[in-house]
């Protein structure tokens, strides 16, 4: 280190915090420098301190609180019966079959309303006769023959 570290930097190193390698480098200059070691064992002696003060005024909780949480933590380590033992080993042995299922029946219902009740269908025969009806009443197209009934001069009421 080519300066002194900050207090943050002596109470990580005082509390095991720092990498190894910083680590490494404040002891090194913990070790030459008479400012920071001192520095140091202040901070020592403050962090010890208020470690055993606490400890000393530390209390207990209440019995009845104790007595709680205690009750609390065996109900919930308590023995299951046979049957709730059942079940639970059950529930993933049922629950993925039936989801499975669940899976294939609405796969399987949603492709058989779609094909029933789909819009009707028509036959490719029927727009090809449709196009052949309508291309021989066109008159006056290449390739087409004129229907009879327009070379009359006949009206519909018979008269000419």
């Amino acid at each position: 280190m080519k300066s002194h570290p900050s207090q943050e930097q002596l109470i990580d190193y005082l509390h095991g915090e720092l990498a190894p390698g910083e680590d490494a480098a404040f002891l090194l200059h913990l070790e030459g420098c008479d400012d920071c070691r001192g520095r140091y064992e202040d901070e020592a002696h403050l962090t010890e301190s208020l470690r055993s003060f606490a400890r000393s005024t530390e209390r207990e909780l209440p019995a009845g609180v104790r007595a709680v949480i205690w009750s609390a933590v065996e109900s919930s380590h308590r023995e299951l019966g046979w049957a709730q033992r059942l079940a639970a080993w059950l529930r993933p042995a049922v629950a993925i079959p039936v989801a499975a299922t669940l899976v294939v029946a609405a796969f399987v219902g949603y492709d058989s309303v779609a094909h029933r009740s789909g819009a009707p269908t028509i036959d490719a025969a029927y727009y090809l006769d449709d196009h052949a009806a309508l291309t021989s009443a066109v008159p006056f197209n290449e390739g087409n023959t004129v229907p009879a009934a327009l070379f009359t001069t006949e009206s519909a009421d018979g008269a000419q």
